[in-house]
């Protein structure tokens, strides 16, 4: 257990440094937060209450992160493995899982700077500039507490690790900057509308209602959805809940990202060993 630790460790700080160089991560940091001040200004709920503001910022949201997360981590392992860094690292016995958790790591240290610090300035607007103004708000003060913007942040930040993970699979299985882009992209589709769909679909073919909550659940951006219906919008407009059961929407977010780092791990574990049985195949037919 140490030895990884020491692994991870290594592998996070030299990432990290990759990071650090690369300018364009604070563009994309002062892109969102633009983004993001532009929706609640145009939305008004930063006029309102934390709960308006956190309604007006879902849907660039289930967009925007992903997207990022995507852009993150395509090419984290690619690079590493197409340059020959990969092949140097493990001559120093660097162990596949504590360069892949360190990578991720790394990454995900960048997500939290470039998502977390733009919605928490956000969220600081918010705190000074709302006014409640509407019913629920007035009969019932502690609805709107900066608590549940806290919430959504955290939910933010797991729904990004998801597709951060998924992203580094994908950047473990391609073979090129163009196939992990495709490959990045269908991800993106996959995760954003793959949950939407199957819900459509389900109701089209005579699914109860009562089936949506574990379906919502399936998809990364329906699980995060139905997290934010259930434990922030809902609790100042559906104090019930039933939006989605939230230990099978916290279970799905956390599957996704061990999916990729499993992924991950084992396609670099045996890419070697694959590339061998594929060129003494392609020796074999050849012959013939």
């Amino acid at each position: 257990m140490s030895r990884l630790l020491a692994d991870i460790g290594t592998v996070f700080r030299r990432e990290l440094v990759t990071v650090r160089r690369t300018p364009g991560y604070v563009v994309l940091a002062v892109g969102i937060l633009i983004v993001l001040g532009g929706f609640v200004a145009v939305g008004g709920g930063g006029g309102t209450g934390f709960v308006p503001a956190v309604v007006d910022l879902l849907l660039p949201t289930e967009i925007l992160v992903p997207l990022l997360a995507i852009l993150l981590g395509y090419r984290t392992l690619l690079t590493d493995a197409t340059s020959g860094e990969f092949a140097v690292i493990r001559t120093y016995h660097v162990n596949t899982v504590g360069y892949v958790l360190g990578v991720l790591l790394a990454r995900v240290a960048a997500l939290v700077a470039i998502v977390g610090v733009p919605f928490t300035l956000v969220g600081l607007y918010v705190w000074m500039t709302a006014a409640p103004d509407t019913g629920i708000f007035a009969t019932h003060s502690g609805v709107d507490s900066p608590l549940l913007f806290v919430r959504f942040l955290a939910f933010v930040l797991l729904l990004g690790t998801a597709y951060l993970s998924v992203s580094a699979a994908v950047s473990a299985i391609a073979s090129s900057r163009r196939s992990a882009i495709a490959l990045g992209l269908l991800a993106l589709l996959i995760g954003v509308l793959g949950g939407d769909l199957a819900i459509l679909r389900s109701l089209a073919g005579g699914a109860s209602p009562g089936e949506i909550p574990g379906l919502l659940a399936l998809t990364p951006n329906g699980a995060f959805r139905g997290l934010v219906f259930e434990h922030v919008i809902g609790v100042a407009f559906a104090p019930d809940g039933g939006f989605v059961q939230t230990g099978r929407a916290v279970g799905s977010l956390v599957s996704w990202i061990l999916a990729g780092i499993v992924v991950a791990v084992t396609t670099l574990t045996y890419a070697a060993r694959i590339d061998v049985v594929v060129e003494r195949a392609r020796e074999q037919f050849g012959g013939y």
